[in-house]
């Protein structure tokens, strides 16, 4: 490929192995395609403390999309500096605490980068638990519930009618984008995350690509969620995870061969760059 690219890349379950640990493959492949004069950037819902070891080990100096683009942060590895930040104001979160059955929620979690505030303890979750240990935490309780600017609001609810309600009622709101699902841990519950309708990967990568003079046809991404999908859909090549989300799959269509611990982005990337893999 002659072109100069960026190549957008999620972590989770995407170029990480696990929680803590980037694929081998795929650190090997990004760092030739960069040596080839291509540009790389992470692309995640982390925030920058559980970002910065990636991105280090990646020896990157491009801008990044943290806490699912809500910021764009420039020289992460540095004295970085936010570029934009695209958080829910206060009174949306008064709103959207207005509408969720505060007394079915189990867990819960308000996100302003590396500052995490905590009710509850979202045990059962390995990346919950990471977060934890890395973030500037604060701990509240539902009767008092910080309102304030934030990048994302995540929580474990019941799964009860009232709950399903609730969920409709929450998409209504126009200025927030809602992702749940389903899960089993040691109850049945629903897992909820909340951000800015203007939170999103898409823009925060798009932006970087202006800024580097990059074609919206030159970017290459990654991802393997619902999080990723107007990135995946938007980019000149946007490739799902095969171990990725079902219904993402189905909408995307480009699904890549390999799975995040078989270094799946490493290997697609290696095919297009005709890059040999040791």
């Amino acid at each position: 490929m002659d072109k100069r690219y960026l190549i957008a890349v999620d972590l989770d379950y995407t170029a990480l192995d696990n929680v803590y640990e980037l694929n081998d493959i795929t650190v090997e492949v990004l760092k030739q395609v960069k040596s080839m004069g291509h540009l790389v950037m992470i692309a995640t819902a982390r925030p920058t403390c559980m970002t910065l070891p990636h991105y280090k080990r990646l020896e990157l100096d491009t801008w990044t999309a943290i806490c699912n683009g809500a910021d764009l942060v420039a020289d992460l590895a540095g004295e970085h500096q936010t570029l934009r930040r695209k958080y829910m104001p206060a009174s949306d979160l008064e709103k959207i605490f207005d509408i969720i059955p505060l007394d079915e929620v189990d867990d819960m979690g308000i996100e302003r980068n590396d500052v995490l505030y905590i009710h509850g303890t979202m045990k059962g979750s390995v990346y919950h638990e990471e977060m934890i240990k890395l973030s500037n935490v604060e701990y509240f309780d539902l009767s008092s519930i910080p309102l304030v600017d934030a990048g994302r609001i995540f929580l474990r609810i019941k799964d009860t009618p009232e709950v399903m309600e609730c969920i409709d009622e929450l998409k209504s709101m126009e200025s927030i984008t809602l992702y749940y699902r389903k899960i089993q841990l040691e109850q049945p519950g629903v897992y909820m995350s909340i951000k800015s309708v203007y939170a999103d990967k898409w823009y925060a990568v798009k932006e970087a690509a202006a800024h580097y003079g990059i074609p919206e046809k030159n970017i290459i991404a990654f991802g393997d969620d619902y999080n990723d999908a107007m990135m995946l859909k938007n980019a000149g090549l946007g490739f799902v995870m095969c171990n990725g989300n079902e219904e993402v799959k189905r909408e995307i269509g480009r699904i890549t061969q390999y799975s995040n611990i078989e270094g799946g982005v490493g290997r697609e990337l290696a095919r297009l760059f005709d890059i040999k893999i040791k």
